[in-house]
């Protein structure tokens, strides 16, 4: 299928200049609250990590903004025991090929996106997922593919970075197939986790190693750290299990389990060669500025910090076509089988209710005068609350009186 000869291409990465200059201040100043000795040879590395932040104007929860997050999906080979993909039912309802291309194209229209991460699910379970791949690339997207490694082989790694993969994320939830496997329920799959670890490692882009933390495997994350140091990835990302409402999983993590987690991701990014990013734990940002007797203005912070991105810096978009502000907050924006992406992204009530000009936070989130370089994990507050703008039940700021 030919592309639309009135699709908008993505702007490039250095389009503006000043987007270059946004991720390295905001790099910068990230490696000095945390005293991260290995951030002048990771800078080195150039657009090899920085075409994984394409479009950024600082750093956050969920990484960078802009981006948008497609859940391409819900299909797994997997069974891990935090998340909620996993249906066989979603191959009928998922979006089809040309609602696909559709979508990409109606994405490719919004002048702040130059990232598109593909997750699911298992993405590779998809027959068409190389054309949609394929797509993005020549829309001139910059795409992170997310997967769990097992099915990734090194000629698969290399079609997809032709195709314009620039970035392979993939998630190892332990530091031993005891660990790994006791999560994703499928023996082997750590074995595989590293195999494809070592295929994405082949073609020479960005490698990122995902970790979600939970009461089941917090005491792994040093070792998963050193392991993916030992692999070179390039950046380890910390993600955190928050149970659905009325789930009786017992998986979230409490105050001080979170305290523990930021205080060894801000230890190991001292010396790692990687770089560690937190999810779900805005409060990591004011909790580092605290622990410096001086972190310059805050103007200077909220220019290199933007705290919780949902529905403001990035957005989810469901197997079924269903735009969400963050995958852990199920409300819909609206659907884009019934309306265009853009009009979704620009004008969705519920999304606008994010934006920092007029996100109304309550409780001690909308007291906190943090709240534009955190804001509170609006997941987390969605899952205690139903209410997205709820105060963050679990900030570290107020439960461990670090304010």
């Amino acid at each position: 299928m030919a592309q639309s000869s009135t699709a908008r291409r993505v702007k490039s990465l250095y389009n503006p200049p000043s987007f270059i200059f946004k991720q390295a201040f905001s790099l910068a100043y990230h490696a000095w609250l945390t005293g991260w000795r290995g951030f002048p040879a990771w800078m080195f590395k150039g657009k090899k990590v920085l075409a994984t932040a394409a479009g950024a104007t600082a750093i956050g929860c969920t990484g960078y903004p802009y981006h948008v997050v497609w859940e391409v999906t819900t299909r797994c080979n997997l069974n891990c025991i935090h998340c909620y993909a996993g249906s066989v039912e979603s191959a009928k309802t998922e979006l089809s090929t040309a609602e696909g291309r559709r979508l990409l194209e109606q994405i490719a229209a919004i002048d702040k996106v130059r990232m598109i991460v593909i997750t699911g699910g298992e993405p590779l379970i998809r027959k068409d997922i190389f054309e949609l791949v394929e797509h993005a690339g020549k829309l001139g997207f910059r795409i992170v593919f997310s997967t769990n490694g097992t099915l990734l082989t090194p000629g698969m790694a290399k079609d997809l970075v032709r195709l314009g993969v620039v970035n392979f994320s993939i998630s190892l939830d332990g530091s031993s197939p005891e660990r790994h496997e006791s999560i994703r329920r499928r023996s082997g799959c750590f074995q595989g986790a590293l195999d494809g670890l070592k295929a994405a490692a082949t073609t020479g882009i960005c490698v990122q190693v995902n970790f979600t933390a939970m009461k089941q495997n917090l005491s792994e994350l040093p070792g998963v750290i050193d392991l993916a140091e030992s692999l070179h990835a390039d950046i380890v990302m910390v993600f955190q299990s928050i149970p659905p409402q009325g789930s009786s999983e017992k998986l979230e993590l409490d105050p001080e389990e979170q305290m523990n987690l930021i205080k060894t991701i801000a230890e190991k990014q001292k010396k790692s060669h990687a770089l560690i990013m937190p999810v779900c734990a805005p409060e990591y940002w004011p909790w580092l500025v605290e622990q410096r007797r001086f972190s310059f203005s805050r103007n200077i912070q909220n220019k290199a910090l933007s705290g919780c991105g949902a529905g403001k810096g990035f957005c989810y978009i469901r197997f079924d076509g269903e735009v969400w502000p963050c995958n852990f907050i199920p409300l819909s924006a609206g659907n884009v089988r019934e309306k265009p992406f853009a009009d979704i992204w620009n004008n969705s009530p519920l999304l606008k209710k994010f934006r920092v000009e007029s996100r109304r936070l309550k409780g001690t989130c909308g007291e906190c005068h943090y709240q534009s370089i955190c804001g509170g994990c609006r997941g987390r507050a969605f899952a205690h609350s139903s209410d997205p703008l709820e105060a963050d039940p679990a900030c570290l700021l107020q439960t461990q009186n670090v304010l």
